[in-house]
């Protein structure tokens, strides 16, 4: 690992110029557990379900119900997090999480499974509602600052759990590597009891489904969020639970092996840190365009061509170390730069809600072209990327939202 990064990383967690308040470092700790547990479940989970016999098909279906289970569910987690608070929603989460991964060992049957799953898929959407919506409220003045590095220490805990894997699978096996899975939850739990958040923050009022599922977005995050969707479209067919059996299938690699790969390609987003100055160099626009073209140009040239391992894994890893967080860093900064102050909670929840749609097939499609060929899933990964980007090229407009209203009041 980089070690000025990891200076940076203490600085940045216990002093110096990067001094952060308590609710930030519980947020920031939780953050990296959810990485560590996650870096385990990507590989642990795909297994599991081939250890009890379920297919291809049947793995992409299971992944597709369970996000058409809670898609419009998560909708409304904003809107209740708004009401009764972000801290509530996290708790939520690690109880939920951890009563999941308590459960998979005993889910035999498909139906299980699929429970279990929802229940799992849940946790990570109330978390994942809340999370950088926390940390920007504790932290506004440093929170563009902060992300990128937070998003590159999370990948490093993805790595090291997922280096961790054939150690602990060896060790435990399915039975207790998920209790143990379950045991880092239950600390989050713990961890997140001593978040406080800040009263007076909204006046109170009730939920409301009239105003979660209004759908009221501009024109220029309409057209952001149908390329976004599409191309996490692509990246949910090339990228999604697959991958680990895709080694195994196609390069005939083993439990170790696969972890080790996985690893450095979590690795890989150590770049995310550049993104500031990248940004400020080529410009935003620019930055998000040649990012975007990373993963388009990784997954079609592996997808169309077989190289042997050692020359496929630097070309797969094209798309996180040019694209990854890099291109995570500049939608952000975009889809904040698209919203007016006043309703952006709303109209970055509804951004995210549109993309629902698409992103619920990516599952059932890679299963599908698997079954065909492994490298489908790259070529079709690859395609939908380029489809997205010119989609952005061709539509996407650089005024801002209060721009477009100051033009539109002279």
């Amino acid at each position: 690992m980089n070690t000025r990064f990891l200076g940076n990383l203490h600085s940045l967690l216990f002093g110096g110029k990067f001094l952060l308040n308590r609710n930030v470092k519980i947020i920031f700790v939780a953050g990296l557990l959810s990485a560590f547990i996650l870096g385990i479940f990507d590989l642990l989970f795909p297994f599991y379900l081939r250890y009890r016999g379920i297919s291809l098909v049947e793995m992409g279906l299971i992944f597709t119900i369970s996000t058409i289970a809670i898609a419009f569910l998560r909708i409304m987690l904003g809107e209740y997090a708004d009401v009764y608070g972000r801290r509530n929603v996290y708790l939520s989460s690690c109880i939920l999480g951890t009563a999941a991964k308590m459960l998979f060992p005993f889910s035999i049957g498909k139906f299980q499974i699929l429970l279990n799953k929802f229940l799992n898929d849940l946790q990570d959407n109330l978390r994942l509602s809340v999370h950088n919506i926390m940390l920007f409220e504790n932290d506004k003045e440093n929170y563009a600052k902060f992300f990128s590095w937070f998003t590159a220490a999370n990948f490093i805990f993805q790595a090291a759990g997922t280096a961790c894997f054939a150690a602990l699978f060896a060790y435990l096996g399915y039975l207790n590597l998920f209790f143990l899975l379950s045991g880092i939850e239950a600390a989050k739990l713990l961890l997140m009891l001593l978040y406080r958040d800040k009263d007076g923050r909204k006046e109170k009022r009730r939920p409301s489904l009239r105003e979660a599922y209004s759908f009221k977005i501009n024109r220029r995050l309409k057209i952001l969020a149908l390329s976004s969707a599409i191309g996490a479209f692509g990246f949910g067919i090339a990228h999604g639970f697959l991958l680990p059996l895709y080694f195994s299938e196609k390069y005939g690699l083993d439990a170790a092996q696969i972890s080790a790969i996985t690893a450095i390609h979590r690795l890989c987003f150590l770049t995310t840190p550049l993104a500031g100055n990248i940004i400020k160099r080529l410009g935003l626009r620019r930055t998000y365009i040649i990012s975007t073209f990373a993963y388009a140009f990784s997954f079609l040239t592996v997808g169309l061509v077989t190289f042997p391992i050692l020359i496929f894994l630097p070309i797969f890893l094209i798309h996180d170390l040019i694209g990854g967080g890099i291109r995570m860093t500049a939608l952000s900064v975009i889809v904040q730069n698209s919203t007016m102050e006043e309703t952006r909670g709303r109209e970055i929840n509804t951004f995210n809600a549109v993309q629902i749609p698409l992103t619920i097939l990516a599952p059932s499609i890679a299963g599908a072209l698997a079954s065909i060929s492994w490298d489908l899933i790259f070529v079709a990964g690859g395609l939908l990327y380029i489809i997205s980007l010119m989609i952005f090229c061709f539509f996407f407009k650089d005024e801002t939202p209060e721009n477009l209203q100051k033009k539109k009041e002279m």
